[in-house]
C-alpha cells in the first residue's frame, strides 16, 4: 500500500470521525537519499510512500496534524530524540508517544490507525486486570517489537504493545517494520517475526495478553525469568520481494475488513 483509494479514504475518514476524541499529532522523520549507495546502512526505501500516506491521513480529519522532519537537516534534534533510521512516524497525544519505524502497510496499517485512536482517547480496550497490572509497574521499560507487513501475528503484537503504552507511562514502545531494513535484520539475526525485546532481552513469537503483562511485570521488578507460554507462534522472515508476493496472495484469499470494524484482537 502506497496510497489509499477513494473507498479506503472514506472508510478511514468515517473511522476517525466516530472515534477520534482529542487532537493527535504525527511527527514524520524522513531522509532524502544520496545517489551514492552506502553499504553501512539501509536506504530509506519507503520514505516517499510513508510521507504520502501520512499526508493522506492528516487530510482526512482536522484532529490529525502532521509535522515533517529531515533526519539530516535536523540531525541534532534526531539524536536527542533517538531517531536512528527513517522513516519514523511518532504518534503524539496527551504527553504520550508511540513510535513506528518503517512503512505501516499491509497487515500493519489497521493497527496503526487503531494506535492513533487509542492515543487520542488516552485509553485502550485492554482487560481491567491488564490495566491494573500496568498501573502497578515498578520501573520504566523500553519495549521494541520487530514486525512484518505480511504477518497477522506481528499486527496483533504491534496493536497490543501500543495499547499497553497508552495505558502506562512506564512503557516506551517502538515498533520496527524489519522487512524493509535487511541490514538491520541481518545484524540482529532476525529469522522469524514477530520479535519482542524488553529492556534488550529478546523473546520470539506471538503473545497472549495475560502472558505479556506478566513478562512486563517481571522485567519491571528486575526478574529476567521468561514466562512459560503454551505456544509462541511465529512466521518466517522474508525479503521484501517475498513479502510482497505473500501479501498479494493473502489479500486475494482474505480481503481486508472495513476499517470501521477494527477491534482490539484479544479474547474476552
Amino acid at each position: 500500500m502506497t496510497r489509499l483509494g477513494r473507498e479506503e479514504e472514506a472508510s478511514v475518514a468515517s473511522y476517525f470521525e466516530s472515534l477520534l476524541q482529542r487532537p493527535v499529532s504525527l511527527d514524520l522523520w524522513t531522509r532524502r537519499e544520496s545517489p551514492i549507495i552506502r553499504s553501512d546502512r539501509d536506504p530509506c526505501t519507503h520514505c516517499d510512500n510513508t510521507l504520502e500516506l501520512a499526508r493522506q491521513l492528516a487530510s482526512l480529519h482536522p484532529a490529525v496534524s502532521l509535522t515533517l522532519y529531515d533526519l539530516d537537516k535536523h540531525a541534532a534534534r534526531a539524536e536527542e530524540a533517538g531517531i536512528e533510521r527513517p522513516p519514523v512516524t511518532v504518534i503524539r497525544c496527551g504527553g504520550r508517544e508511540l513510535r513506528f519505524v518503517g512503512l505501516w502497510s499491509g497487515a500493519l496499517f489497521q493497527p496503526f490507525l487503531s494506535a492513533l485512536v487509542f492515543a487520542s482517547a488516552g485509553t485502550a480496550p485492554v482487560k481491567d486486570e491488564t490495566r491494573e497490572a500496568l498501573a502497578e509497574l515498578s520501573n520504566d521499560l523500553t519495549v521494541e517489537v520487530m514486525v512484518a507487513p505480511y504477518d497477522p501475528l506481528s499486527a496483533h503484537l504491534m496493536l497490543m504493545t501500543f495499547a499497553f503504552a497508552v495505558e502506562s507511562p512506564r512503557l516506551s514502545v517502538q515498533v520496527t517494520e524489519i522487512v524493509e531494513f535487511p541490514l538491520l535484520a541481518a545484524s540482529r539475526a532476525v529469522t522469524e517475526v514477530p520479535v519482542l525485546l524488553v529492556n534488550g532481552r529478546r523473546y520470539g513469537g506471538a503473545w497472549e495478553e495475560d502472558d505479556l503483562v506478566e513478562q512486563l511485570r517481571r522485567a519491571a521488578a528486575g526478574d529476567d525469568s521468561p514466562v512459560v507460554r503454551a505456544r509462541a507462534l511465529s512466521a518466517p522472515y522474508m525479503t521484501e520481494e517475498e513479502a510482497r508476493a505473500a501479501m498479494e496472495a493473502q489479500a486475494a484469499e482474505q480481503p481486508v475488513p472495513p476499517v470501521d470494524r477494527l477491534t482490539f484482537p484479544v479474547d474476552r
